[in-house]
């Protein structure tokens, strides 16, 4: 599991726009994705797994830590 950090500070076109963070989120997981897991990303069944709630809309500036993984929720587990 990975853990990201993300901060929304006063300016940022997602706080008291009703923009919606989740996709912003979603691409920025992505690119950590593709540098942390490239080997995996060629592999069928694999996808980003987000554990924590995003929330839809900031009203004020925000840190929001996301726990997340990319695994493939098919296979066993090794562990």
């Amino acid at each position: 599991m990975h853990t990201t950090t993300f901060k929304f500070e006063e300016g940022s076109p997602y706080v008291g726009s009703h923009r919606p963070i989740g996709l912003e989120i979603h691409e920025r997981l992505m690119w950590q994705v593709r540098r942390l897991h490239r080997e995996d990303m060629q592999k069928a069944g694999w996808e980003l797994i987000i554990y924590t709630p995003i929330p839809a809309y900031l009203d004020k500036p925000a840190t929001i830590e996301v726990y997340w993984d990319y695994d493939n929720p098919d296979e066993p587990c090794s562990d």
